[in-house]
């Protein structure tokens, strides 16, 4: 049997209080979401969200500071959902591919989560969880220009992919567009044939030609 050191009284005796504060957070995180995605941040009233956890007014300032806060922690967190959507794409070594794929993963995103879709979109300040989908999305564009295939800036075409996946991606979370809808795949294409630039075909060496010419 491994030899344990013993825990210290002062740190036995605040674990259970740590283990408390914890499962508050918890509880006030998830009534906070179901609200939000019931409702909106109209339908977050504190008190509301009070009932719900089982908490008092002061202890969701204590966690949390105020409801803008609370609101940019769940928003925050659905973001990194959402960018783990996004990384959970099938690894390939064409930056084409993987931009196509990242692409359906985000419209994916919307499809199986458009009430956090449309929350995580509908707010102006950005989460680092945010920023950092963004990110990834920009990292896809700059795979495509190390390889030599983008035509336009990094930053010019990482804002024309998101405006045309998001645009997308709204679409079908309101209704006015299936899923499967060609409209989805030609959105799709069409960016995609707008900013790669084909692969410039291969010169043959000039030994090969004058060997073909005589033969």
């Amino acid at each position: 049997m491994l030899y344990e050191r013993p825990v210290p009284a002062a740190v036995r005796t605040l674990r259970p209080r740590d283990r408390e504060s914890a499962a508050t957070r918890r509880a006030i995180l998830r009534a906070g979401r179901h609200l939000l995605a019931k409702g909106g941040e109209a339908a977050l009233s504190i008190r509301e969200l009070c009932t719900r956890a089982g908490v008092t007014a002061p202890t969701v300032y204590h966690h949390f500071g105020d409801k803008e806060a609370l609101v940019d922690r769940i928003v925050n967190d659905w973001f990194l959902e959402f960018d783990r959507t996004l990384a959970a794409a099938a690894p390939t070594d064409d930056p084409v591919e993987a931009l196509r794929r990242g692409f359906e993963r985000y419209v994916a995103y919307g499809c199986a989560q458009p009430e956090h879709y449309r929350l995580i979109f509908s707010r102006a300040r950005r989460t680092p969880a945010g920023i950092a989908a963004y990110d990834r999305l920009r990292g896809l564009v700059q795979a495509l220009a190390s390889a030599g295939r983008l035509r336009g800036s990094v930053e010019g075409a990482t804002a024309a992919c998101w405006a045309s996946v998001h645009g997308v991606t709204s679409l079908v979370v309101a209704g006015f567009l299936a899923p499967d809808a060609p409209a989805v795949r030609i959105a799709r294409d069409a960016i995609l044939q707008q900013l790669v630039m084909q692969p410039a075909p291969r010169r043959r060496r000039r030994g090969t030609e004058v060997r073909h010419a005589h033969s």
